[in-house]
């Protein structure tokens, strides 16, 4: 993914990928924010000005496609607790306080505190 940043170009998606193409005239047309137009110009311009950083466009159509299949599922609902709870099971152990902790201490040099709060908090 590292090495695909010198030639991925987000106007291709916008050109030939037609969800892609929809989301960002939806965007553009403040269709997500007729109360507050231009409220998602940043998030537009991020996408398309910008570069696309973390290549959000590359990913919109199996994200979509994804999304699909998720909301079929719903209508089936021992089909979707079923795959809830395998998916529960292999999760694995996660913690939210170890891995803002591991953030902490990565990314902002940040010793632990004891994660209790003084009386006048």
């Amino acid at each position: 993914m590292q090495d695909s940043r010198g030639w991925y170009n987000p106007h291709w998606h916008y050109d030939h990928k037609p969800e892609s193409r929809r989301a960002l005239d939806l965007i553009a047309a403040n269709i997500f924010s007729q109360t507050e137009s231009g409220i998602f110009a940043p998030t537009w311009d991020m996408l398309l000005t910008h570069g696309d950083y973390y290549r959000h466009l590359a990913d919109l159509a199996a994200y979509a496609e994804t999304q699909e299949k998720a909301g079929s599922l719903c209508t089936q609902p021992d089909v979707w607790a079923r795959k809830a709870i395998l998916n529960l099971g292999h999760s694995g152990k996660f913690s939210s306080d170890r891995t803002i902790a591991e953030y902490a201490a990565d990314m902002r040099n940040t010793p632990p505190t004891s994660g209790r709060r003084s009386p006048a908090q």
